[in-house]
């Protein structure tokens, strides 16, 4: 029967499925609150500290400098009681201004995985159409999604290209025939070792990088014109400059000292 305990099962053995909603607008809408609050509660604390410091009392123009005084003022609703509601209030406020900035980090999930998850609630083997209502909605807000799976960031574009682009393309050829024996723990998810295609990806890369030099050297040995010889580099050096950013992770500036090295 599936149920939640199902769907966790499931996200839990499959990393790449622990999708879930970042909740953009509620979090925003809860910042701003918070933020609403603190305004007016910093400015009454700043007009108790106003009025205590011009007040008669002799013991009050103390409190700027003694803690202790502060603390043991007498009061139904005294600066001390204010500042620790703002204290709380504030402790709050920062908590959740770092937790969704953490949230805007994380990474997103690709398309394949949210279709993958998406295709698994509908299969009659997955989760068999068993959320109802808005529930049944919660993966439909593309841009509202995160995932938990620490494999996602970090990963070139051939890898990507690999894990989103042919290994669904196998699977809907040849892959969903060698259905995995059900047991207690199959969730109706086929699943490829990624180790496996890091390491095509890997030999691919590795296969570019010994062509790529030897090529060239070929292409310019059978070209007698200089100027064709000048379109051929360039060609070759616009080339290589895709190919690096398509099988590495590194940043602009290195692509760019690489080309010109």
């Amino acid at each position: 029967m599936a149920d939640y305990h199902k769907l966790a099962g499931m996200m839990a053995q499959h990393g790449e499925a622990a999708i879930f909603r970042r909740f953009d607008m509620l979090n925003l809408k809860s910042l701003l609150y918070m933020q609403a609050e603190l305004v007016h509660l910093e400015a009454e604390l700043h007009h108790m500290e106003l009025g205590e410091m011009s007040a008669a009392d002799p013991s009050k123009p103390a409190y700027p400098f003694s803690v202790y005084d502060l603390r043991e003022c007498s009061g139904k609703v005294t600066q001390w009681t204010k500042y620790q509601e703002v204290q709380s209030k504030l402790q709050a406020y920062n908590c959740a201004v770092l937790q969704y900035f953490a949230l805007r980090k994380a990474a997103k999930p690709d398309t394949n995985s949210v279709e993958c998850l998406r295709e698994w609630l509908d299969r009659p083997e997955g989760g068999d159409f068993f959320l109802k209502g808005r529930e049944a909605d919660m993966w439909e807000t593309v841009e509202d999604l995160i995932s938990l799976d620490c494999r996602q960031p970090g990963k070139d574009a051939l890898t990507m290209l690999i894990n989103e682009k042919l290994v669904p393309w196998y699977h809907r050829r040849w892959g969903y025939r060698s259905k995995p024996s059900p047991t207690a723990d199959w969730y109706g998810v086929w699943q490829y070792d990624q180790e496996w295609l890091e390491r095509v990806a890997n030999a691919i890369s590795t296969l570019l990088a010994s062509l790529l030099p030897s090529i060239s050297i070929l292409v310019l040995y059978f070209l007698s014109k200089p100027f064709t010889r000048l379109v051929a580099i360039l060609l070759f050096s616009v080339l290589f400059s895709l190919i690096l950013s398509a099988v590495s992770t590194v940043r602009r500036i290195e692509v760019f000292a690489a080309s010109t090295a």
